[in-house]
């Protein structure tokens, strides 16, 4: 139960820190539910992949130089995709965009794809294996309270966002959408300056 309860702790942990995936969620989440917690599953399920991979011992390349400059510049070309789209939806109501047909499949795979074209998770994952080999215990129990842990945080932060869209009003919410468009952009250009350029 320690195990678990430890491993709870540490993806809520790991979850909170405001970064590509979470400004998407906030963005989804002012005006679906659903889109926020798809995208959410979609960037665990990227994780999940990564904890898989990294058991089999796969994340060797992508931890390489090579590997790393590959993943940079896919992240960045996608995270200024992800932007693009929400300047261009930023002018949408709140309450029309209830009624739009979107696919969750594709909602899951923006997600997906954030978290898996993201070279820095892949080095999170990595340095995060040592602690969790470190807390000891059943290891199974605590990589099962780790997944609850995101999952938790996936379910309830984007419901918080949600409930309170009414509060925010139609105006701040459209602010809202273009910062973060440009907080996208700025972590894209970050991504390949600290690739390419920072020594």
């Amino acid at each position: 139960m320690q195990e678990i309860l430890s491993g709870i702790i540490f993806g809520i942990g790991v979850s909170v820190p405001i970064g590509p995936v979470n400004i998407l969620i906030m963005s989804y989440a002012l005006k679906s539910y659903k889109k926020a917690f798809f995208l959410g599953l979609g960037a665990m399920g990227a994780d999940a992949l990564y904890l898989t991979l990294l058991s089999f011992g796969v994340l060797k390349f992508f931890n390489s130089p090579t590997g790393f400059k590959i993943l940079a510049v896919f992240g960045a070309i996608f995270l200024t995709y992800m932007a693009i789209l929400i300047l261009k939806n930023s002018k949408s109501n709140i309450k029309m965009q209830k009624t739009d047909s979107f696919s969750l499949f594709g909602i899951f795979a923006k997600g997906f794809l954030i978290n898996l074209s993201n070279p820095y998770v892949i080095a999170f994952w990595l340095s995060s294996a040592a602690v969790l080999s470190y807390m000891g215990g059943n290891f199974i129990l605590t990589l099962f309270g780790l997944i609850t842990g995101i999952f938790l945080w996936i379910g309830l932060f984007p419901l918080v966002i949600f409930k309170a869209r009414k509060v925010i009003g139609e105006k701040i919410a459209n602010l809202f959408s273009y910062i973060s468009a440009f907080i996208l952009i700025f972590f894209s250009i970050i991504l390949i300056f600290r690739t390419f350029w920072e020594t």
